[in-house]
């Protein structure tokens, strides 16, 4: 053990006295620790950041301000920050490296839990809510932990779960570490998009929960020991097949947790806690996503109407008539490009598509015996049972994209239609030879042609049915329409933040958020307008008057968000560091120097008060968004008895008359 060489102060400047070193110094990402017995006897750790890094001037007052915020974060759930230092001003490059001083509570630490597992369901999800609470009570002071782990979480004696180390995992990326540095070294635990963002929000932490929660629950990582961006894109078996004992709400948690895009997360550690201790959980699941097929958006199954173009977002139906037309790919050139254009234009208009065919391209002795079975020849049927305008318009979108296709109706209907006519023929020609002919040669007559016509028939029908194979649909378009229309105010109002705002455009993380929010309020609407009964009526207002504030809250957020995203695109963190480092490189007049430094330095305070703004205020959207689907399922729970009443009688009816028939 080695006791530090600097001095340690109360808050108000006065010396500590009678502390003690028992361990350290150790190195956590960008500081050095030591563990202390304080002279009350508490526990505390002692964290500086190290002397390498506090030469950089960047790196110091981004680390400086990150413990402020975690000072100013107080949240219960945290452990307290006990001092900082040196005084009076941390932030001064000619001082000694700053340090903190935190309590370090006493109790098991989650990672001496996790060595136990696979635990109990049921003690998975009591520490799982309570590690959902604390977490949720940093997200409401703004914080986020970043880079959440198990070593970093202890479970106290009297059952509260406290967090010791929280948001100062950014200095890491600012420090000497090289980009390869922090791959080799990074945490499975943390999100993914870590090292791809500057800021990133509260379900970065709520991916860290899942992984966690995986752990408990199987007694592995999910996706191994390595960091999060480098992990495997292949999907997580259901935890149910590994824990019997599991209840399918908490695969669709963990699935949701650990989903690679921050989007398709639960949105607030709150949610999580309320699953985990019994809730229903359908504020998780979440609808499937296509594209429009006007413009390429993203569109909700059960929108009709896109929220990016405004119109129609299904546009091409089928045909189930007697003559339905057909689009058939008639050949395909060999470069990848081709091929990627097709995939993206059937993953637009297919439904289930979770891959394109390979087809058989060039010469066929290019390619061996399996490949020759498992791909598709040319030409191929991409879709059938279409009706004209549908297949047509398809077919000239495929020529634009570069592909050689051709509107064609199904040929098998044809083959069995001369197969018919056919037959008819020698029908009517055997009956005239039986005419003319004698009775005995009449019967052999009438046998050799019914043997032809039979064989006819036979060898046409198998016809048909091999052209039926070989004009089987490798697809199928979606159906489905289903509605948005923006005829409700409200839904109105949704649907003009995906415009944009006064303070700029809607930014992109949030824009598949409203386009849910907006159809789950005309879900609303439209059950409000099935009510009939005025006590039903005056129900569903009750239940549904936070929608209207909580949508305000919502445009209020976003004009910010926008603001903070047009502000945020005016700096860039790694070009400001950049040239800090060659103003002080470089010889000249200290005066402009100065001068230089000093503005540089207060674009990078201004760049991290912009990011703590956006990060509270994506907090609150958030949280904003969660309230308001909790409101719109108790609006949608509300039924009226008259129309349910209404209903019955009909089934009843409808099962009277089929007796009656029967």
């Amino acid at each position: 053990m080695q006791a530090p060489s600097f001095a340690l102060t109360d808050p108000d400047g006065r010396p500590l006295q009678g502390w003690e070193v028992l361990d350290g110094p150790w190195d956590v990402g960008s500081e050095e620790r030591w563990l202390l017995r304080l002279a009350d006897g508490q526990l505390a750790v002692l964290g500086r950041l190290s002397p390498a890094l506090a030469r950089d001037e960047s790196v110091r007052r981004r680390w400086v301000r990150d413990v402020e915020r975690l000072v100013e974060c107080a949240a219960p759930s945290v452990a307290a920050v006990l001092a900082t230092g040196p005084r009076p001003d941390p932030r001064d490059p000619a001082a000694a490296p700053p340090w903190r001083l935190r309590v370090e509570p006493e109790g098991e630490r989650l990672s001496t839990w996790l060595e136990r597992a696979p635990v109990p369901i049921d003690e998975l999800a009591h520490r799982g809510a309570a590690l959902a609470d604390a977490l949720h009570a940093v997200h409401l002071g703004g914080a986020v932990v970043r880079n959440l782990h198990p070593r970093d979480l202890v479970w106290t004696v009297d059952g509260r779960l406290i967090l010791t180390d929280v948001g100062l995992a950014r200095v890491d990326l600012l420090s000497s570490h090289t980009a390869s540095s922090l791959l080799v070294s990074g945490s499975a635990y943390a999100a993914p998009e870590q090292l791809m963002r500057t800021v990133v929000d509260q379900r970065a932490d709520l991916y860290s929960l899942g992984v966690i929660l995986w752990h408990a629950a199987t007694g592995s990582l999910p996706f191994g020991e390595g960091p999060a961006l480098l992990r495997e894109r292949v999907a997580l078996p259901a935890i149910t097949t590994l824990r019997r004992d599991a209840p399918p709400i908490l695969d669709l948690l963990l699935q949701r947790c650990l989903a690679e895009r921050p989007e398709d997360r639960p949105e607030s550690a709150a949610e999580v806690a309320w699953v985990l201790r019994g809730g229903a959980g359908d504020g998780l699941v979440r609808g499937g996503q296509t594209v429009c097929q006007r413009c390429g958006a993203a569109l909700r199954l059960g929108q009709r109407l896109c929220l990016a173009c405004g119109r129609l977002g299904v546009r091409f139906v089928h045909d189930s008539g007697p003559r339905t037309w057909g689009v058939e790919l008639r050949t395909l050139s060999e470069d990848a490009e081709s091929l990627t254009k097709l995939r993206e234009f059937i993953g637009s208009v297919a439904e289930g598509t979770g891959r394109v065919d390979e087809f058989v391209i060039g010469d066929v002795t290019l390619y061996s015996d399996q490949e020759l079975i498992s791909r598709k020849r040319l030409p191929a049927r991409l879709f059938n049972n279409l009706d004209e305008d549908t297949a047509k318009e398809l077919c000239a979108r495929l020529v634009a994209l570069g592909l050689d296709v051709r509107p064609v109706r199904p040929i098998h209907t044809e083959r069995w239609t001369a197969a018919v006519f056919g037959a008819a023929l020698l029908t009517i020609g055997s009956g005239v030879a039986l005419g003319s002919l004698g009775v005995a040669g009449g019967v052999i007559f009438a046998g050799v042609v019914a043997g032809i016509v039979a064989t006819a028939l036979i060898g046409s029908r198998a016809s048909s049915a091999l052209a039926a194979r070989r004009v089987r649909a490798l697809y199928h378009l979606r159906p489905q329409p289903a509605a948005l229309p923006a005829s409700d105010p409200l839904v109105a109002r949704l649907a003009a933040l995906l415009d944009g705002t006064s303070a700029g455009p809607t930014p992109a993380d949030v824009r598949a958020q409203l386009g849910e929010l907006a159809l789950l309020v005309q879900r609303l609407v439209d059950r409000r307008a099935e009510l009939t009964g005025l006590h039903e009526g005056r129900e569903l207002e009750l239940l549904t008057a936070p929608v209207e504030p909580l949508i305000s809250e919502l445009e209020a957020r976003v004009r910010e968000l926008a603001r903070c995203d047009r502000e945020l695109g005016e700096l860039d963190e790694a070009t400001m560091v950049r040239a800090l480092a060659a103003v002080d490189a470089r010889a000249g007049d200290p005066g402009p120097q100065s001068l230089e430094r000093q503005r540089l330095l207060d674009g990078l305070d201004r760049l991290r008060s912009l990011e703590d703004r956006r990060t509270s205020t994506f907090h609150g959207l958030l949280e904003a968004s969660t309230l308001l689907r909790r409101a719109i399922d108790l609006g949608l729970g509300v039924h009226d008895p008259a129309a349910e009443q209404q209903r019955q009688v009909q089934l009843a009816l409808a099962a009277l008359g089929g007796t009656a028939g029967d």
